[in-house]
């Protein structure tokens, strides 16, 4: 009985390991499928994850373009308000120079030259330092109204301004010259080699007023060399010879110059002295037209040629001693 009891408790035993490990597999088998289920849980987590992280990219891309065309915007915006203001300054500007560029001509005109100065000055002011054509163009007027009003020295000084932006242009080398000659200083003026027969002539003007009447040839012909000033060189050539006493080469000249140059009433009146004393010597001539009028023409040609401003001037003479006038007036 005892056996048989074992055996059978034995054999219930070995049935009970066959159950246990049935369960056991059973559970280790369960136990898979949750670990599978945890891999497809966790892999469905990583892309959900992933998901998320594209999302929040794609929105960080979003903002970072709407930031950079609200950028763009804003720039374009500024910059177009920028442009208007800038164009109504500018145009302000341009407006107020030419305002006071037409207020100094205007006093130019009427000959209140400090005035004319004044208002081409603050022309200026608007123009930031620069020397363009409008610049050129005050500067010009103003050397002119600076000369009118004889202060050769500030005229001198705005010309040499134009020769430092332009330092082959004549015109502005001649009126460097022309306010040098003012001032008395003809060897600077010579030096500069751009009135040279004008400054011959006003030497030679100085030598007939001295009575050197040879000193003053040799001049007029180094004049005459130059190239400019020649209808005033050689209408003083004519009186030089004629003060000499040379009545035959005094009467030659003066019909060469009333042929080339045509006649006023001072040429008329030389000619038809000179005429009458065709074949009359130096020491005739001093007994003679005791009203001195052959002396007297030639003294007024030489003041008008001493003053280029002077009604008396010829035509040619007002062209070459105040150019800076008509390159004022071109350059408008």
């Amino acid at each position: 009985m005892r056996n048989r009891s074992a055996s059978s408790t034995e054999r219930r035993g070995t049935g009970s390991g066959r159950r246990s490990s049935s369960a056991r597999y059973e559970n280790m088998r369960q136990e898979g499928s949750y670990r599978g289920g945890d891999r497809q849980s966790g892999r469905r987590m990583m892309e959900d994850e992933r998901a998320r992280m594209r999302r929040r990219a794609k929105k960080r891309k979003r903002r970072r373009q709407r930031r950079i065309v609200l950028g763009v915007i804003s720039l374009a915006v500024l910059f177009l308000v920028g442009w208007a203001v800038y164009g109504f300054l500018n145009h302000r500007r341009e407006t107020k120079k030419q305002e006071f560029l037409k207020a100094g001509i205007e006093k130019l005109e009427q000959e209140s030259y400090e005035e004319a100065i004044s208002r081409l000055d603050e022309a200026l002011q608007w123009s930031k330092g620069k020397v363009g054509e409008f610049e050129t163009t005050v500067l010009l007027y103003r050397a002119e109204a600076e000369f009118r009003l004889e202060d050769y020295s500030a005229a001198q000084n705005t010309y040499q301004i134009l020769c430092d932006t332009d330092a082959e242009n004549t015109e502005y080398k001649k009126g460097v010259a022309y306010c040098m000659v003012k001032k008395g200083e003809y060897n600077e003026a010579l030096a500069l080699g751009v009135i040279d027969g004008y400054v011959c002539n006003l030497k030679a003007v100085e030598q007939m007023n001295a009575g050197e009447y040879d000193v003053a040839l040799e001049w007029i012909e180094k004049g005459k060399a130059a190239g400019d000033s020649p209808q005033d060189l050689m209408f003083n050539e004519a009186v030089a010879w004629e003060n000499k006493g040379d009545f035959a080469k005094a009467l030659e000249l003066f019909e060469a110059y009333a042929a080339q140059y045509g006649t006023d009433e001072n040429v008329e009146h030389e000619l038809t002295f000179l005429r009458s004393r065709q074949g009359s010597t130096s020491a005739d001539a001093e007994a003679i037209d005791s009203s001195g009028a052959e002396g007297e023409i030639g003294q007024d040609n030489m003041d008008a040629t001493e003053d280029p401003g002077s009604s008396e001037t010829s035509g040619a003479e007002e062209s070459s001693t105040d150019p800076e006038t008509s390159k004022a007036a071109e350059a408008a």
